[in-house]
């Protein structure tokens, strides 16, 4: 591998290049860089891997999938993110499974390589206890979210969510954050349309009134 190939996917990304900067040189010139089309990347649920990747560009989403054949999303990671890092440190196989939903680059660290990264260095080894803490925070309000409201709910609070981030709003977006089927989703998005709060131009989605919308969300049964 052309180590400067590794340095051009680390340089490629801001985030990318805080997590590895101090990482050391021995470890970096191991590092591979690989891409992938769209769902060509897939680590599955209950299979142990070799190596940790750090996601350079494009996304990837995590899941998990039931014997029924029922798929819940855990989260959609983006550049900066590691997969697979919890199941290096423990020695364990994949708690979840990933697929790529677009195209991607990576890094793959062999897991010896990533656990001696987090021992020697410091400064990235406080890193990933953030990352980590704030990722299971995260999957914490997931779940709540899933078990504790119906998919109007759900859905309207990840529109009052991407409205005051400023995030655009797809359908595809909202299939990755709520527990319901693709059926579902659209018949209350038709719903919500109706009642005008939000206006639907082919994939994309505006909110038209947040307060009503608001209100909706919190008088649900």
């Amino acid at each position: 591998m052309d180590i400067k190939e590794v340095y051009t996917a680390i340089n490629s990304d801001q985030r990318v290049r805080q997590l590895v900067k101090t990482a050391p040189l021995n470890i970096i010139e191991r590092m591979q860089v690989k891409h992938f089309d769209s769902k060509q990347f897939i680590l599955h649920q209950g299979e142990q891997y070799q190596s940790t990747y750090l996601l350079v560009k494009g996304r990837v989403k995590v899941f998990l999938n039931s014997p029924s054949g029922k798929q819940v999303v855990l989260d959609v990671y983006d550049a900066g993110m590691f997969l697979g890092e919890q199941e290096a440190i423990i020695n364990r196989p994949y708690s979840a499974s990933i697929i790529n939903i677009s195209p991607i680059t990576v890094l793959a660290i062999r897991n010896a390589d990533f656990v001696e990264w987090s021992q020697r260095d410091h400064r990235f080894a406080d890193q990933l206890i953030s990352n980590l803490s704030a990722q299971i925070y995260h999957l914490t309000k997931r779940m709540e979210r899933y078990s504790m409201h119906s998919a109007l709910q759900q859905i309207g609070l990840f529109l009052l969510n991407c409205a005051d981030e400023h995030i655009p709003i797809t359908r595809e977006r909202i299939t990755y954050e709520v527990d319901t089927s693709y059926r579902n989703i659209n018949r209350v998005l038709k719903r919500l349309a109706d009642l005008d709060v939000i206006r639907i131009d082919h994939a994309t989605i505006k909110i038209t009134d947040c307060q009503t919308l608001r209100k909706i969300v919190e008088t649900e049964d």
